[in-house]
């Protein structure tokens, strides 16, 4: 699948997440991009990526996109992106997620976009943490 617009990338990352489809997210990213996990862990190259989402695939999420914009140019794409996320953590206990990832996307010689640059836990306050956690049940 060509991904005709940048600001698809988002949507599509979610929808693949909640669908558990691991094959669909890694095929959402160039094959040297970099994506930084929520614990500011970075993993470069398809299957270094690949082994981070797997991860993220086993506590069973579902994220919810808040907002979302794109600044494009030419054959570059600067995303924010706003967020929500529940997953399983430790002994089955349900956690909730929230942030801003900051993208960055490069459009392909075929004319479709991908991910060169994923940072799912950047906030825009001044806060060291990551991302925002909160738990429930």
């Amino acid at each position: 699948m060509r991904i005709k617009d940048p600001e698809q990338l988002c949507r599509l990352f979610a929808d693949r997440v909640n669908t558990g489809d691991l094959e669909g997210l890694v095929a959402l990213y160039e094959e040297q991009a970099t994506f930084v996990g929520p614990d500011g862990v970075s993993a470069s190259g398809i299957d270094a990526i690949r082994e981070r989402l797997e991860d993220l695939l086993a506590m069973a999420p579902r994220i919810t996109a808040t907002s979302s914009r794109a600044v494009v140019a030419g054959d570059i794409a600067l995303m924010f992106n706003g967020w929500q996320m529940s997953l399983t953590a430790g002994e089955g206990e349900l956690a909730g997620l929230h942030g801003k990832s900051t993208e960055v996307a490069r459009q392909q010689p075929g004319g479709g976009w991908l991910y060169a640059i994923d940072n799912p836990a950047f906030l825009e306050t001044e806060s060291t943490a990551p991302v925002g956690i909160t738990s429930g049940h």
